[in-house]
């Protein structure tokens, strides 16, 4: 133990400091803690390691000792002029952790993503697109009847058997979410959006045992991956410089049953209306959609209303520049708010007390038009 470096020393006693407060956290919740077992050979440093110019991986031994890796072709163009910040060791794979600078995307309009089961629907009132992952349903309701079918008396076996096959469907669910998340956060950034996404927590309550619905329904909304496709966007949308605008449960309400346009509660159609299944009515617009295109719209709507000053209202007096750099000179023309919030900055005509940087205020409920 003398002769190890001190960056895996650091390393375990991290870990094992990790393992005891983890431990003492459910007992203090009254979790019933089980007997420790072995952890899995994994060594995180983040000191001692180099790569050379010829793109060799250097891993310290023992002191003045090293274990040299040849890096690929990849590896060296991901890790070019990156910094990097951390290195993993497992048996059977070298993990480097990176940090890079991205330049946020100029916004220009917002694009509403609303998650269903068989497909994540996103756009604004200029377009929407869905992305079909009707294959996530199948994977998974196909992965539970072959589980059901299990016979074998040993429990073990059935259950080494169902992780199996859970891990299996869960990879392929894993590259249809990535496939579908690349492609909307593509299209955002090519087009300058952010992204307003709803905010679903809490909707497994809707499908708890109990509630009057049946056994396969209930496991058809409970597997479905919402969680997973939105952190999926979230971390794509930062790779890329696309900015991300968390809606509150109050602006997520509501979403899918007014009209984006003109406010109106929509109507469903008839029981058994086939022409017109998963599409609303809207009695101001005089027009049928599809539930998942008004949801979108509606998030849209929402997420715009976060920023203080419109797109409309920079086009109409060409300004370019943002508000921290325009000059403070009286002939400039200032654009006209349309927004739900204001920044007090130097320069803007006012003689109260300046408060930079003033969060934008947030939607309480949409409302319905007063008739």
């Amino acid at each position: 133990m003398c002769s190890c470096p001190s960056c895996y020393k650091v390393a375990s006693i991290t870990r094992a400091c990790a393992v005891v407060r983890s431990r003492k956290k459910s007992e203090r919740r009254g979790v019933r803690v089980s007997h420790p077992r072995r952890l899995r050979p994994v060594a995180c440093i983040t000191s001692g390691f180099f790569i050379t110019m010829k793109g060799r991986l250097f891993i310290p031994l023992r002191r003045d000792r090293y274990f040299d890796v040849q890096l690929n072709h990849h590896a060296l163009k991901k890790l070019a002029d990156k910094k990097v910040r951390s290195l993993t060791i497992t048996p059977d794979s070298l993990v480097f952790c990176y940090s890079d600078d991205i330049k946020s995307i100029p916004v220009a309009r917002v694009y509403g993503v609303d998650r269903n089961e068989k497909n994540i629907t996103f756009g604004d009132k200029e377009m929407v697109t869905h992305v079909d992952v009707k294959k996530v349903v199948k994977i998974r309701q196909t992965t539970r009847e072959v589980i059901g079918s299990f016979r074998r008396n040993d429990v073990r076996i059935r259950r080494r058997l169902a992780r199996k096959y859970w891990s299996r469907a869960n990879h392929r669910t894993n590259h249809i979410l990535h496939a579908a998340t690349n492609f909307i956060v593509e299209t955002a950034a090519r087009n300058g959006a952010a992204l307003a996404i709803e905010d679903l927590t809490g909707i497994r309550k809707m499908y708890r045992r109990g509630n009057g619905q049946g056994a396969d329904y209930r496991f058809r909304l409970n597997a479905w991956p919402h969680w997973r496709a939105k952190k999926m966007l979230d971390y794509k949308a930062a790779w890329n410089g696309v900015t991300v605008i968390q809606l509150t449960k109050s602006e997520t309400y509501g979403s899918s049953s007014t009209c984006s346009a003109c406010g109106e509660k929509l109507r469903a159609p008839l029981r058994g209306d086939v022409a017109y299944a998963r599409m609303l009515w809207c009695p101001g617009c005089k027009a049928w959609m599809d539930r998942d295109a008004y949801a979108a719209l509606s998030l849209s709507a929402r997420g715009r209303s976060r920023f203080a000053r419109s797109l409309s209202s920079r086009l109409e007096t060409g300004e370019e520049e943002s508000r921290s750099q325009q000059p403070t000179s009286s002939s400039t023309p200032i654009a006209k708010e349309k927004g739900l919030a204001d920044e007090a900055v130097t320069g803007n005509g006012t003689m109260k007390t300046l408060i930079l940087r003033v969060d934008a205020s947030k939607l309480t409920r949409w409302r319905e038009p007063k008739s």
